[in-house]
């Protein structure tokens, strides 16, 4: 499902490793440079000095322009910082990649995340207040949180996730994983990737397979 083929890219040197169909895997590195450019080589946004990324049998870089986006669609990117739009509120943010892509109408939505939110445990009331706020009136677990149901809500066949559990308390950390868990076995053959740094929160996630990269 993922393979990556002695890609280099800026600290990244000739790295190498085979994700399959279905797995859960945790990548562990020491250095957040490292980790920064896994997430963007992953992401489609910053192309290998060399080597070739493979994902559902495709070399992502190597892929027509008109066949991107489309292809994308598949691969759910849930980054540190949530990387939400700034002038959207919740609601928006969350509603906007499956309106803009066509697959769902907000209306049909409306239950899903309420459920979502409730498996998280937040409470309607909670939910509400949350869906009025914009970016910077979130906690950085609130982000994370958008960020996976917003992720979830298109059905991706890959789910990557960068430093998921980083910094946030332990009832909130355990929360998280369990919503992310839980998803990834809804679907058979979906593949989970943790891009985790080395420390504590990391140790909570348990998954099939680990890789850890040499700095």
């Amino acid at each position: 499902m993922i393979r990556f083929d002695r890609v280099s890219a800026g600290t990244l040197r000739a790295v190498s490793f085979e994700i399959a169909s279905g797995t859960s895997a945790k990548i562990l590195s020491s250095s957040a440079d490292q980790m920064s450019e896994l997430f963007a080589v992953c992401s489609g946004v910053r192309r290998p000095d060399t080597g070739h990324v493979y994902m559902v049998d495709n070399d992502i870089y190597a892929l027509p322009p008109d066949a991107r986006i489309p292809f994308f669609r598949r691969i759910g990117m849930v980054p540190e910082n949530g990387g939400l739009i700034s002038n959207l509120k919740t609601w928006e943010n969350l509603i906007l990649p499956a309106w803009y892509h066509g697959t769902r109408p907000p209306a049909d939505m409306e239950s899903e995340v309420l459920a979502l939110f409730r498996e998280a445990g937040c409470n309607e009331e909670q939910v509400q207040n949350l869906m009025r706020k914009r970016p910077d009136e979130l906690t950085k677990y609130e982000k994370r949180l958008v960020a996976v149901i917003r992720s979830i809500l298109m059905d991706p066949d890959i789910l990557i996730y960068d430093s998921l559990l980083t910094g946030l308390d332990r009832e909130a950390a355990g929360r998280l994983l369990k919503l992310v868990q839980d998803f990834h076995h809804k679907k058979p053959g979906r593949v989970s990737v943790y891009l985790c740094p080395e420390d504590t929160a990391a140790a909570r996630i348990h998954t099939d397979q680990t890789v850890t990269l040499k700095n």
